[in-house]
């Protein structure tokens, strides 16, 4: 099926049934890219588009989020979070590769600022993070 482009979602579903993210784990330096939107900190990722790959999807969203090119290296793992959000139950399911950046750097179309941390940085901050599952997702990194 050819990707929706003009396909408008619908940011309600989020709370209506499972909605599923991918995006990329990206290590340097024994460091992780995250980037910051409204004053919290996760891993560039973001929602799939009707007709869209996964793996696309996951180099779509942290290219528009950081600005940065990256090549998928590996799958990462699928993680399910489920959390209540302002009295309503929010479940994700999150598809994580690891990726390596190219180099190379093009319009962050997002606007996110883009930080690196370390695993203790993260752990130190787990106040600053949108999702509690960051450092499993972190433990459980090859790369």
């Amino acid at each position: 099926m050819p990707l929706k482009e003009n396909y408008k979602s619908d940011p309600t579903r989020c709370i209506s049934q499972p909605f599923v993210v991918a995006g990329c784990l990206i290590k340097k330096n024994n460091k992780f890219l995250l980037v910051e939107e409204n004053g919290k900190y996760n891993f560039p990722q973001g929602w799939i588009k009707l007709g869209e790959k996964l793996d696309c999807g996951a180099k779509r969203e942290t290219e528009e989020e950081t600005g940065l090119e990256v090549k998928i290296t590996s799958m990462q793992g699928i993680y399910t979070l489920i959390k209540k959000k302002k009295n309503k139950t929010l479940h994700k399911i999150k598809v994580i590769y690891n990726a390596n950046l190219t180099g190379r750097k093009k319009r962050n179309s997002d606007n996110l600022k883009i930080e690196w941390m370390s695993e203790k940085e993260i752990k130190n901050n787990l106040r600053k993070m949108w999702d509690i599952d960051m450092l499993n997702i972190i433990k459980n990194n090859n790369d």
